[in-house]
């Protein structure tokens, strides 16, 4: 796993590009700490795929989701339960 931190990218952005075409993608970190990760276009469109099986799917999920999200009143209150006795718990 390549690392450059938000510093040295913007100095060797170039560098960078080139060795991304080359090779895996690259992580970003500030003070230490993974922030982003830079893929090459290559990568980019297998993720993206819109022929992806499982790209179809997460857009169907989500359009289907969307129209069918709504909760009336009334079954939002029976959800809820705000006067209902607290459950049992155990981290056992």
């Amino acid at each position: 796993m390549k690392t450059s931190t938000i510093a040295s990218a913007k100095t060797h952005l170039t560098k960078l590009i080139y060795d991304l075409d080359a090779g895996e993608p690259i992580h970003l970190t500030r003070h230490g700490r993974p922030v982003a990760v830079i893929l090459s276009q290559a990568d980019y469109q297998k993720l993206t795929c819109q022929n992806s099986t499982l790209f179809s799917a997460i857009k169907q999920w989500r359009n289907d989701f969307q129209s069918d999200a709504a909760f009336t009143d009334d079954e939002l209150s029976e959800l809820r339960q705000t006067n209902a006795p607290a459950r049992d718990f155990s981290w056992d």
